[in-house]
């Protein structure tokens, strides 16, 4: 009964209440994830005495989202693998994914804290980023490459326990490094004048936290198929496999749309300091947005790979129904709500005194406008991106993606936005370009149903 009450069971009951239970704890656990960012910029922004402390920082937001971007892919891979085991009641192919995954997801961490790190410098310089904040902005991206591992080691244990349905965990490891993030960026900025080293200090202990927190966790279900045992880590080359076939495609299409967000960011390096610094605080609030409606991903890769796994196809299609319903209904309403608070939001980035604040107020203004009204759009894709993951095409998406997003993005912004050049007609690149990637993941899912699901089915009668 214990697992019954720990995990949810997408192959059995009702789907919407079940996807409900699931995608609420996942949801704040994605937006306490950002209170991290948010957090180091609210408080250098309000107490650090620096008025380039917070663009310093948003200098770095794109680069380091490149690195967990692909920690993130390849533990979509991991996800896709103990789902799929967990629907078939294969337990002894759950035991080696989770032994695997998290030996893997520490080696890949200290792989790209390494790489992070070598590459910080000509990185930030290749972004145009301006001489005032470059020094703030490098020593900001050296501290971090520290919590690298511990953020990879989390998203892989994490990752594990939302695929057998539980995603209350998560949440309480975030929860409490949260916390502690909070209340070390205060100490570490107030009282010990620390400004940008107190922040970044304070973001990796909290990583090295939730870490702990899960892998305790795994450890402890002693009685559960997917228990951690720390003597039984190993790599299962068939499972390693199978995480690189899901993995890579993913990681690969993340790191692009870094990469294209490089681009960008360089293009918004050449606007005047103001608007960097709008871009940071623009970028941190409508991520709320953003991180509930990924939560999206996440469920219909669990439902998909669960639900694929036992064979129920209806289940399928129900799931995907469900979750695009909830995810647009959400990205709607919710974006239009932030627009309306759009200034008190702004305003708890910036001192009363700031000398910039009119101009950043503006600024932030246009770029929330264009990104709020049309994250409902970006919705539809997570929700179609995370249906084909979960039936184990990892590849289909990412050729979309490249396609729809990172292609149309580098044409835009090197050949369109330099006959626009405005602010507006920069961040347009969003909504059309998402736009696209709908209508071919669109295409892709049927492709793969016809491919993967009918096929499958079949044979199972």
């Amino acid at each position: 009964m214990a697992a019954i009450r720990r995990n949810v069971d997408a192959t059995e009951g009702p789907i919407f209440s079940k996807m409900v239970a699931f995608v609420i704890p996942l949801m704040l656990t994605n937006l306490i994830q950002q209170l991290y960012s948010m957090a180091d910029s609210i408080v250098v922004g309000q107490f650090s005495g620096d008025p380039n402390a917070l663009a310093a920082i948003g200098s770095t937001g794109t680069y380091i989202a490149l690195f967990t971007a692909l920690m993130t892919g390849f533990a979509a891979g991991t996800s896709v693998i103990i789902a799929r085991s967990f629907g078939s009641r294969d337990n002894a192919s759950l035991s080696r994914g989770v032994h695997t995954s998290v030996l893997f997801g520490l080696l890949v961490g200290l792989f790209f804290a390494l790489s992070a790190f070598l590459l910080a410098d000509p990185m930030l310089t290749l972004l145009k980023t301006k001489p005032e904040l470059h020094d703030k902005a490098l020593m900001y991206v050296y501290i971090i490459c520290i919590g690298i591992p511990a953020q990879a080691v989390y998203n892989f244990g994490a990752a594990t326990l939302r695929s057998v349905g539980d995603s209350k965990t998560p949440f309480y490891a975030l929860t409490a490094s949260g916390i502690m993030n909070v209340l070390l960026n205060l100490l570490f900025v107030i009282v010990f004048k620390m400004s940008i080293m107190g922040v970044a200090i304070a973001t990796i202990v909290s990583h090295y936290l939730s870490a702990t927190v899960v892998i305790f966790t795994l450890v402890r279900r002693k009685t559960e198929p997917y228990a951690l045992s720390l003597k039984k880590l190993s790599m299962d080359r068939g499972t390693i496999i199978k995480i690189l076939r899901l993995g890579v495609p993913a990681a690969i299409q993340g790191s692009l749309f870094g990469i294209t967000n490089l681009f960008l960011i360089a293009a918004l390096n050449e606007f005047p300091t103001p608007v960097v610094s709008a871009r940071t605080i623009a970028t941190n609030v409508d991520v709320l947005l953003s991180t509930v409606i990924n939560t999206y991903l996440h469920v219909t890769m669990t439902f998909t790979g669960q639900n694929f796994g036992a064979r129920k196809p209806d289940r399928i299609k129900k799931s995907l129904f469900y979750a695009l319903a909830q995810v647009v209904t959400i990205g709607v309403v919710v974006g239009q709500i932030m627009i309306l608070f759009y200034e008190p939001l702004v305003n708890m980035y910036l001192a009363a005194d700031d000398p910039n604040r009119d101009a950043v107020l503006k600024a932030a203004k246009e770029i929330m406008t264009v990104m709020l009204s049309s994250y409902f759009i970006g919705a539809i894709n997570e929700a179609l991106s995370g249906f084909l993951r979960g039936l184990g095409e990892s590849v289909l998406p990412m050729i979309v993606s490249i396609g729809g997003i990172c292609v149309f993005r580098l044409i835009w912004i090197n050949f369109i936005y330099p006959q626009i050049n405005t602010l507006t007609g920069l961040y347009l690149v969003y909504p059309i370009s998402w736009t696209l990637t709908d209508l071919g993941l669109a295409l892709m899912g049927v492709f793969a149903w016809k491919k993967k699901v009918k096929p499958a089915m079949a044979k199972a009668e």
